[in-house]
């Protein structure tokens, strides 16, 4: 028991050791004061600071609490309130503050006399920051960093001091009353005399309240009364109004003799680019480029004196880095504003200083007391809240210091109440240059600081006036003006004497002589200069001296113009450049324009004296320049090879490993001599800047003279041009565009390069992003999600070609941080491996691939020629509908085309009875196909008649026979025949919208002379005139429907011609012609003119498009398009299935795509097996052994084992179509190998044309269908039977459609269609198409030329041309007409 008591003991005497011990340290702990901070977050206080200045002030308490040597007892605790600018609100705040034992208070912002006034009530100090309420100066308890604006007149006194200038004339506005009356009790204090004191309005309230001061003459008539009693002006007021003021002086040329000065006063800090608003108004930066171009600029300036604010010193901008720190920092968290795209950093001004002063003022002042009074008593914490919230002494303890130093740099004095004296200094008009940025206007004079005010002067109450040590003041006149003339301004102190007349004439004589001696002594000395730098201007060349380029020679080289890149413009293709001869050598020429003329300054001259000494082998020499009013022209050296993008682009060019280590080798070596130069850096280095000379030797162009060809204009260069231009520019350069260019930048554009040769896909490879969507992701500031935007590496990752050191060194080369990216030394040992192992010649390598590019040149050559021939056939062709051919080939040859008179032709007019109710009755498009469909139908019938169609306008027809070739009298036969096929063709057309109407056709013929000739420049018309033309539109609009009416004359040549039965119609009354008898024509006989064959490869392609898909859907127009299998009668039953009326390759694979392009329909599951139809339709058939025929839903299965030969190749349809034209021979096509049709029979494409197709009955036709498939599977051989409407047709019964024209018994007309190739073989001796196949050899060709003529078609059509392929020849009543080959055709 007694060892556990003594244990107990000694745990207790521990434990009060420890006790005592904590004691001790507790006495030392640190007192905490709470400080008060007022501002103005948010509100309607102009100007307010608390967002962007409040870090400040716990940026001071931080340091005086870290900093043992000031206030080492004492923690100083923040507490603020935001205030909004309103007194009520900061006096509730002062109040709660107090409550909360605040020991001082900083702010508020704005007004803070009552403020004040309640901080004296609790004799609690108060150090504002923002506040120039001259009323708080009285009060013992405050004090403020923010000089007030009255104390700026202490310095303008001592400015006048030093100048002698005892009397002048004050100006002020209504806001500067009070600095107005503390600069006159300062005059009074120093014995100044003040002539006048006129008080102005605000140029803006005078205009918002229309008063006289808004009007132009203001300011005039106050200098007019004050400018004969004062030489000094004083303005206090707006920097726009002492612009005012100081213009209407310079009008009255108060200026001119250097007489007057202006003192201006600005209580805001000094910036060169604010300094702008003393001297100029917004306008004179659009107006004018130049302070030059102000007249009486210079004297103007120079008589003007600015007092402002002196600005910090440099260093004050690390601590405006400190205060956005502590911004977002507790407790504020004032975070950073941050846009996209955009780097914004947050202005911290002035007033941050001062709240840092003002922190600081107040712990040095307690720091001050607090040493003094410990050696009276203990500092407890009882005793150190007293002394630290003790107004009166504190404030006393900071005047006593009468300064202190700022952390703007500056030594800042306080008077005798607590106010900051400020620190300010003075401005005037001296050489420097000064430019806008949003503007292009320049001055090589501006406001900067030549004096400033320091300190106390002897008499302890005005601050010391001191020049800089090497600016001083230009005075207009060369001499400080006085504030008074020498005689006074009344003249009352000079006694008038006639001597000085006499001086001042011998003077000015002086003054003439020393003028003229000057002028001409400075023209003398012009001339030598000049002449000095013309005889050292060896980069200048003459325009004479260049052949070849201003049209005053002939070059005899090979081209003026050579190849060179078109990246510029942002094409894929190569372009040309002008090439002229200098001294007897081709050499480039690159044209500079401006907007206007250009001046040659002497930067200029020298980076062109640098361009021409740069010399190495992988530089394009600089030969000159030739200079011009409006443009330059930059020879350099003609490289013959184009450019390396010319050979990137270039895909019949194979780049192997050891062309493309040559090529990067002379550009890196290239690129370190650019650095190592004087020129620094490139700034424009891509693809089409690197040239490749005639030894294939890579040489970097286009280098300099970058703020030259920024001028320069680019016209021609569009949007989408400009931005592709962009892509080889760095990050950092698209964002800042006034930095031309860097190193690194340089780096950047190399690994684009570099890429470029690698991939060989252009400068960002395979993108769907148009270039300014390139540019804008380039541009992008990258974020952790969001990586920097650069070419896809994929086609790079995926080659065997790019090794992964080169990958690795392009994408540390366009590495998002320039300090990141490689020099071009270290870049060169990184591809140093490129090179290993390889031939150092690359010319025996270049005359190899030549070789082999020499045995396919002879092949290119043609094939171009052919496609140029093709080409030009198409324009003749289409130029030969629009007009005569003989015309047309008169305009071709560049003749003009005179009007033709002609005796006798016959004019055919028609129109459509009731066709204003039937179009107001169908849709627009419902009409457009219609007379589409009748107007194709017309156009292939009068194919087989010489006639002229001259215009189709609505449904009228005109056509017109005997002209532009004269056929003698067999026009009026012509016409007539025509007329009538026309008629019967009419009645035998059904409207597709509308099939069981019947169009009534309305026709007018007449006989007569006319005159034809070419009207019009735009679209050029071969029309017809003469009273000829009137009278067959009478014929036609006194007609009858489904009749034919004609003239007199018609009948009369009719009857001479014979053949053709008319009918009198008796006397018709027609205006303008009075009554004329005319007839009808009935009909024709064997003797009338036969309607001529013509082959069906003989029509033109249709120009008319059907829409891609039916903008209305019409029930009974489902109808195929063309949905075919067309069999050639081959042993090996290769086929070809027709889906559409156009060909297309693109397959959809969603509901929204299950109609194609050209309306068709086609399933998500296969694209090539036929959908079954409805039984409502007519069923698809095809022709699978000559003459057998079946139902393709039945056949899928048969046709699907013959396609499946297990050969791999891939069908036809599924090849390109310019494919199968440009490597398809006539053997090629005939051995066509069937389509693949897949399992799946629902991606068949079933077709929805506009024009609906004749429905047959399906129960009368299915029978006769399945017999034809059972015949088929029995190898049954029997020609095909009809399908009444169908698709398919043959019979050994001859239809209708092929009987002759004109018969001995009777008239028949031939059908809408063009007969298909005959035979002279009777169908009744063939028992099979076998036989007939047999014994036509020449039919294969002919089938063969016609499926080629369908391809190309398809091809063209496929690549968005107008092309007559199998769908736009047939119409959709084509039935097929073999009668005796039996090629299989089935057309829709």
């Amino acid at each position: 028991m007694s060892v556990l008591r003594t244990i107990v003991i000694n745990i207790v005497a521990i434990i009060l050791i420890i006790a005592t011990l904590g004691l001790v340290d507790g006495s030392q702990l640190k007192t905490i004061l709470n400080v008060g901070y007022l501002t103005a977050i948010k509100g309607d206080l102009k100007d307010r600071q608390g967002l962007a200045i409040s870090g400040a002030i716990q940026m001071a308490l931080e340091e005086i609490n870290d900093d043992p040597k000031i206030l080492p007892n004492v923690t100083l605790n923040l507490k603020w309130n935001d205030t909004r600018g309103e007194t009520v609100t900061a006096t509730r705040a002062i109040t709660e503050m107090i409550c909360d034992d605040v020991s001082v208070i900083f702010g508020p912002e704005g007004t803070c006399y009552v403020e004040a006034i309640v901080t004296q009530s609790r004799n609690i100090p108060m150090i504002a920051y923002k506040c120039s309420d001259f009323q708080a100066s009285a009060i013992p308890t405050f004090a403020r960093t923010e000089p007030p604006d009255t104390q700026v007149t202490k310095s303008v006194i001592s400015l006048l001091n030093y100048y002698r200038w005892s009397k002048f004339t004050i100006i002020y506005e209504e806001k500067w009353e009070r600095v107005a009356e503390s600069l006159t009790q300062q005059a009074k204090a120093h014995n100044k005399t003040i002539n006048h004191k006129r008080q102005v309005v605000d140029r803006h309230k005078c205009c918002e309240n229309n008063m006289d001061c808004c009007r132009p003459g203001y300011w005039y008539n106050i200098i007019q009364n004050t400018m004969n009693g004062t030489r000094i002006y004083i303005f206090l007021g707006t920097p726009d109004a002492l612009v005012d003021m100081m213009g209407s002086m310079e009008s009255i040329q108060l200026f001119d003799k250097g007489e007057y000065m202006v003192i201006f006063v600005d209580m805001m800090s000094y910036s060169a680019e604010e300094a702008k608003k003393y001297l100029y108004r917004l306008d004179h930066f659009s107006k004018y480029k130049s302070c030059n171009e102000i007249e009486g600029f210079t004297k103007r300036a120079r008589s003007l004196i600015v007092v402002v604010s002196t600005p910090p010193t440099k260093n004050y901008e690390e601590f405006t880095a400190k205060v956005r720190i502590f911004n977002e920092k507790q407790p504020f968290e004032f975070r950073n504003p941050n846009f996209p795209n955009k780097q914004f950093v947050k202005f911290v001004s002035i007033y941050a200083a001062y709240l840092y002063d003002a922190v600081k003022l107040y712990a040095n002042a307690l720091h001050k007391l607090l040493k003094k009074e410990e050696h009276v008593r203990p500092l407890t914490d009882d005793v150190i809240r007293e002394i630290a919230s003790n107004g009166t002494a504190i404030i006393n303890a900071i005047i006593q210091e009468k300064k202190y130093p700022s952390v703007t740099g500056a030594e800042i004095w306080i008077d005798e109440n607590g106010d900051s004296e400020g620190n300010f200094s003075v401005l005037a008009l001296k050489e420097s240059h000064f430019s806008t940025k949003d503007s292009n206007f320049t001055c090589d004079r501006h406001m900067v600081t030549v004096a400033t005010f320091q300190g106390r002067n002897n008499n302890n109450s005005l601050p010391e006036y001191k020049f800089n040590n090497i600016l001083r003041i230009d005075w207009p006149s060369g001499v400080i003006p006085t504030d008074e003339p020498q005689c006074g301004f009344l003249n009352e102190q000079c006694i008038k004497d006639d001597r000085h007349v006499i001086s001042m004439i011998i003077a000015g004589s002086l003054g003439l002589i020393l003028f003229c001696s000057v002028v001409v002594t400075i023209s003398i000395y012009r001339k030598w200069k000049t002449e000095l730098e013309i005889e050292g201007l060896l980069w200048k060349i003459e325009p004479n001296e260049i052949k070849g380029y201003f049209n005053n020679d002939i070059v005899s080289s090979p081209s003026k113009l050579s190849l060179v890149s078109a990246a510029s413009y942002g094409s894929r293709y190569q372009v040309w450049t002008t090439t002229g001869k200098f001294r007897g050598v081709i050499v480039r020429i690159k044209e500079l324009k401006f907007s206007k003329k250009k001046d040659m300054s002497r930067e200029l001259m020298k980076e062109f004296r640098t361009l021409r000494d740069l010399r190495h082998d992988n530089i394009n020499s600089f030969i000159g320049a030739c200079v011009e009013p409006m443009r330059i022209l930059l020879v350099t050296d003609y490289c013959a090879k184009g450019s390396l993008y010319d050979i990137i682009e270039n895909e019949d060019i194979k780049l192997d490993n050891l062309f493309i280590a040559s090529l990067i080798n002379d550009l890196i070596k290239g690129m370190i001599y650019i650095h190592s130069s004087t020129l620094v850096f490139h700034g424009n280095l891509k693809s089409s800047n690197c040239v490749i000379t005639s030894r294939w030797m890579l040489q970097i162009t286009d280098f300099g003279l970058h703020d030259l060809r920024h001028c320069a204009e680019s016209g021609s260069v569009g949007e989408h041009q400009y931005y592709r231009s962009l892509f080889w520019k760095s990050p950092e350069l698209l964002r800042n565009p006034n930095i031309y260019g860097s190193q690194k930048g340089d780096v950047y554009a190399f690994a684009i390069i570099l890429y470029e040769i690698c991939g060989r896909k252009g400068p960002f490879g395979s993108t769907d992003y148009e270039p300014k969507q390139i540019i804008d992701l380039v541009k992008d500031i990258p974020t952790d999600e969001r990586q920097p935007f650069r070419p896809d590496m994929d086609c790079l990752l995926d080659s065997d070609n790019c090794p992964d050191y080169v990958i690795s060194c392009i994408q540390d080369c366009w590495n998002e941080n320039p300090e990141c990216r490689d020099d071009f030394p270290t870049i060169r040992t990184r591809l140093k491996k490129m090179r290993d192992g390889k031939s150092k010649n690359i010319m025996d390598q270049i005359m190899e691939m030549m070789e082999k590019y020499t045995n396919n040149l002879e092949d290119i050559v043609n094939e171009r020629t052919r496609l140029l021939y093709e080409e030009k056939r198409k324009t003749e062709d289409l130029l030969n509908r629009m007009l005569p051919q003989s015309v047309a080939e008169r305009l071709t040859m560049g003749h003009g085309v005179e009007p033709v008179t002609f005796d006798a032709v016959t004019i055919y007019f028609s129109d459509i009875v009731g066709f204003t109710q039937l179009s107001a009755e169908s849709t627009p498009l419902q009409v457009v196909n219609f007379l589409n469909d009748l107007y194709t139908i017309f156009d292939r019938v009068i194919k087989g008649y010489d006639v002229y169609k001259v215009e189709t306008i609505g449904d009228a027809y005109m056509v017109v026979s005997g002209l532009p070739i004269k056929n003698d009298d067999r026009h009026v036969g012509e016409i007539a025949s025509m007329a009538l096929d026309l008629l019967q063709a009419v009645k035998n057309h059904r409207i597709a919208h509308r099939p069981t109407e019947t169009l009534k056709l309305r026709i007018g013929i007449h006989t007569g002379p006319v005159v034809a000739g070419v009207v019009g420049l735009t679209m050029p018309r071969y029309c017809l005139f003469g009273d000829t033309v009137n009278t067959a539109s009478r014929m036609e609009s006194c007609g009858e429907p489904l009749k034919i009416h004609i003239s007199p004359q018609c009948k009369e040549k009719l009857d001479k011609l014979g053949g053709y039965i008319t009918e009198k119609r008796g006397i018709v009354s027609m205006k303008g012609k009075g009554d004329v008898v005319t007839y009808w024509l009935i009909g024709a006989d064997e003797c009338a003119i036969q309607k001529r064959n013509v082959d069906l490869r003989d029509l033109p392609p249709p120009l008319f498009c059907r829409p891609r898909k039916s903008p209305k859907y019409i029930s009974d127009s489902k109808q195929p398009s063309i949905s075919c299998i067309t069999n050639f009668g081959t042993s090996d039953n290769r086929s070809i299935l027709c889906e559409s009326r156009r060909q297309s390759n693109a397959q959809r694979n969603d509901n929204d795509g299950a109609y194609s392009l050209q309306g068709s329909y086609r399933d998500s599951s296969s694209p090539f097996i036929c959908k079954q139809r409805k039984h409502d339709i007519t069923p698809l058939y095809i022709n699978n052994n000559d003459t057998e025929m079946s139902c393709v839903n039945d056949t899928t299965d048969d046709l699907r084992r013959d396609t499946m030969n297990g050969s791999g190749e891939k069908p036809y349809a599924m090849v390109r179509p310019q494919q199968n034209i440009t490597n398809s021979s006539n053997d090629d096509i005939s051995s066509l190998r069937p389509f693949e049709l897949n399992e799946d029979h629902s991606n068949f494409k079933k077709s929805y044309s506009l024009d609906p197709f004749p429905v047959p009955d399906y129960h009368q036709t299915s029978k006769q269908n399945n017999e034809n498939f059972r015949k088929r599977k029995n190898n049954v051989s029997e020609p095909l039977k009809t399908v009444n409407g169908g698709i398919i047709t043959s019979s050994r019964t001859q239809r209708s459609d092929h009987i002759p024209l004109l018969n001995k018994n009777m008239k028949r007309w031939h059908s809408l269609e063009l007969e298909a190739v005959r035979t002279d073989v009777d169908h009744e001796e063939c028992s099979g198409c076998e036989e007939i196949i047999g014994t036509k050899k020449s039919l294969g060709r002919n089938i063969k030329s016609w499926l080629i003529g369908i391809f190309q078609n398809q091809s063209r059509s496929s690549n968005g041309q107008n092309g007559s392929g199998l769908l736009s020849q047939q119409t959709s009543s084509a039935i097929v007409r073999n009668r005796a080959d039996n090629e299989s055709m089935s057309v829709v």
